[in-house]
């Protein structure tokens, strides 16, 4: 790459530009999310993918620059997915190395794709620097969408994530959605970037760095109004706890230790409060055995252990022959027994094998369920975001683990607050639960619904309908939460849709509004 000789580029070292250079670039972009949220460095970062595929010679070169940089993005954000095959390590310890290079390995090819059309359309289209870089907002962004949805969907560590920890911005995905505010967050923090592929001059790159500070300005405008003119209201004075064991994951399931982890349940559940408890949740499969569909009565009432009269909602595994349930069982004071809901977006591989039915044809039973038991296959994925009715509270939407990652727009107006029920204990002390939280943050701000979030090992949290943290449980930590239940907060979560595409649509025009006033010139 002789362009990075013949220029005082502020991104890049001078001299060519090796495939370790973009992993390293895109390794870096990884601090912009949880646990640290140094959005900052994207600055660099993006301005350096910009500036490269720019002026990348062929298509080929193009792909590679785009790939090599999702790769290191991907490897350095969710290297932590690796953590699980570590708890049974016996069995799957091996598949360790292709799980740490595979995952980012097809995960970038949506940035590769993107590169290569981002140049491709330079030739034709958007030969511009300016346009250019407008397109390069506009792609990074609608590659982003297509990651959620695509072959079920895998929309972690959005772009609009980095502002978990600033409020003062994220409020803005209220009415933009993610999708939008990740669109915008592309278009502000690209723009030194972006001047300076237009000028090649330090002073063009400052120009871009105020030009981006007055665009943070007015973003921030829109959140601070709500935040100060929203305050914090409660349905009743009745009190929700949420239960956070802290079990190892290698001893959740140990049938030496069933008792133990009961007893650790029902004796942070048992403590007392500074205001009425009414319902008790525990975690995600928080259980500590298999319970069939038909022997419901083996999770006891909390009424036999509780003083006081509590309804129990918890995560159970349902078992039976065909399949296994990650559900959540209510079981009332009074000691009646219901399954009210059971997890709908499985996570392939892992709860599912993707395309089942084809891989019978040619692979043994045994093998298959080796790999994962059940026989649930990807066209049984299901979209369910209905309200689900408790016992002496407002309808609720349930979310078990990963569920809460994926937007939503929430059109049963019943519901009044998202219950998250999981269990991060497979990730260790890593950057997993940490991103995972900030997930469910990012859920209650799009819908204006609380959000009260109970995991095994961490992190618990409140959140009301602004996103705001009303309490929270660190990782690694055993305790409970007492809350009452926030009201939900007025939203815009069913213009959301258009508002993106609408986002998208404007930019596209001035993209090629720009390239048009160029070749008239």
């Amino acid at each position: 790459m002789e362009y990075l000789k013949q220029t005082n580029y502020l991104f890049l070292k001078k001299g060519p530009a090796t495939s370790w250079t973009w992993i390293v670039w895109g390794a870096f972009s990884a601090l912009a999310w949880g646990p640290f949220y140094l959005w900052g460095v994207l600055v660099w970062t993006w301005g350096a993918l910009i500036t490269g595929i720019y002026h990348s010679k062929t298509l080929k070169e193009a792909l590679i620059i785009g790939w090599m940089w999702g790769f290191g993005w991907h490897a350095a954000s969710v290297f932590w997915i690796g953590e699980s095959l570590w708890v049974d390590s016996l069995r799957f310890a091996w598949f360790w190395p292709f799980c740490v290079t595979g995952i980012p390995a097809v995960f970038s090819c949506y940035f590769g794709i993107m590169s290569g059309i981002l140049w491709w359309g330079k030739r034709r289209f958007w030969s511009s620097p300016r346009a250019f870089g407008i397109m390069w907002c506009v792609l990074y962004s609608l590659m982003e969408y297509l990651k959620g949805v695509l072959f079920t969907g895998f929309p972690w560590n959005l772009t609009a994530y980095i502002w978990s920890q600033s409020l003062w911005i994220a409020q803005s995905a209220s009415l933009l959605s993610s999708y939008g505010l990740g669109l915008i967050t592309l278009g502000v923090l690209s723009w030194p970037g972006r001047f300076f592929l237009k000028c090649s001059t330090e002073r063009s790159w400052w120009k871009g760095v105020i030009f981006m500070a007055l665009g943070l300005a007015g973003v921030s405008s829109w959140s601070l109004f709500r935040l100060y003119n929203i305050h914090i209201y409660f349905h009743s004075k009745k009190g929700i706890r949420l239960v956070q064991p802290n079990i190892p994951q290698n001893e959740k399931q140990d049938s030496r230790k069933i008792s133990i982890n009961w007893n650790t349940l029902t004796r942070l559940s048992d403590e007392k409060g500074n205001i009425p408890i009414t319902h008790v949740i525990w975690p995600e499969t928080a259980v500590p055995f298999f319970v069939p569909s038909y022997a419901l009565e083996r999770v006891i009432p909390l009424a036999k252990t509780r003083k006081e009269p509590t309804h129990l909602i918890a995560g159970v595994l349902i078992h039976d022959k065909k399949q296994s349930l990650n559900s959540i069982i209510q079981v009332t004071s009074q000691g009646e027994r219901k399954l009210v809901y059971s997890k709908q977006h499985l996570v392939p591989f892992g709860e599912y094998l993707p395309f089942r039915s084809y891989l019978s044809m040619v692979l043994p039973k045994k093998l298959l369920d080796a790999l994962s038991p059940g026989e649930r296959d990807v066209d049984q994925e299901k979209e369910n975001d209905a309200s689900v009715d408790v016992l002496d509270a407002p309808a609720c939407i349930m979310k078990i683990c990963y569920e809460i990652i994926f937007p939503f727009s929430n059109r049963d107006q019943r519901a009044k607050w998202i219950l998250n029920l999981t269990n991060d204990g497979w990730f260790g002390y890593s950057p997993g639960p940490f991103q995972h939280l900030a997930s469910a943050q990012f859920r209650a701000i799009e819908t204006g619904l609380p959000v009260l979030r109970a995991a095994n090992t961490g992190i618990s949290a409140v959140f009301d309908g602004m996103g705001r943290t009303l309490a929270i449980l660190p990782l690694k930590r055993q305790g409970y939460i007492d809350t009452l239940l926030p009201a939900p907060v007025p939203s815009y979560r069913n213009w959301h849709g258009y508002v993106y595409a609408g986002m998208l649509f404007l930019l596209t025009c001035c993209a090629l509004r720009y390239s048009l006033k160029k070749d008239e010139n």
